[in-house]
């Protein structure tokens, strides 16, 4: 159990929400490269399924707009460690 604090008077209802959790920042930032990290492996496997089945019309925004995801991912993730 978190010890209670005394908060200040002009913090939210949703920081102290957030102030009183157990769950620290650096637990959720690790969490959060975890899965930025298996997104960027997974990712392409989806991608000759998805246009090779015609699920989704190729062009060229949607290849774009994919690519993104992906490198935004491996950034996010490059850092994470099993």
């Amino acid at each position: 159990m978190v010890p209670q604090m005394s908060l200040p008077p002009s913090l939210s209802r949703l920081g102290r929400v957030v102030y009183s959790l157990p769950i620290s920042i650096g637990h959720l930032l690790a969490s959060a490269r975890g899965i930025a990290f298996w997104t960027a492996v997974a990712l392409p496997f989806g991608y000759l399924p998805l246009f090779g089945l015609d699920m989704v019309e190729l062009t060229m925004e949607t290849f774009v707009l994919l690519l993104v995801v992906n490198i935004v991912a491996l950034v996010v993730g490059h850092s994470y460690h099993r």
